[in-house]
């Protein structure tokens, strides 16, 4: 069983580098708890682009030991200078979460297939 911690009506703004100052209506937002682990769920989707996305649900990021995102790259902004560390779940899909372990073959010399990755080589 699931505790509800906090109910919102979802409308909150972006304050992190991505989108700042946009008003955001995310519709009924709940944050459930279940055992030690919060989640924050909304009516509406959103890219996780700033902190204040986990804040309408009454979680604040920074008291966080591990905060958990669907996203690959951008939540990365707002994100990284409050993490010790970043980690990447891979799992099999339609869409690698690493671009890097695509086959790669006709992008520009140069250009990076991650964010803070190595430069594109042809082989």
């Amino acid at each position: 069983e699931f505790v509800i911690e906090a109910l919102s009506d979802g409308k909150l703004r972006f304050d992190g580098p991505m989108m700042n100052g946009m008003d955001v209506d995310l519709g009924a937002t709940a944050t459930l708890r279940i055992g030690g682990v919060r989640v924050v769920v909304s009516a509406g989707k959103a890219q996780m682009l700033d902190r204040n996305l986990f804040r309408v649900g009454g979680v604040q990021p920074e008291e966080m030991g591990i905060l958990v995102v669907k996203s690959s790259v951008h939540f990365r902004a707002d994100f990284q200078p409050i993490a010790h560390e970043v980690l990447v779940a891979k799992a099999p899909g339609p869409m690698q979460a690493d671009p890097a372990d695509l086959p790669w073959t006709r992008l520009a010399p140069g250009m990076r297939v991650r964010p803070q990755g190595r430069p594109f080589a042809a082989a």
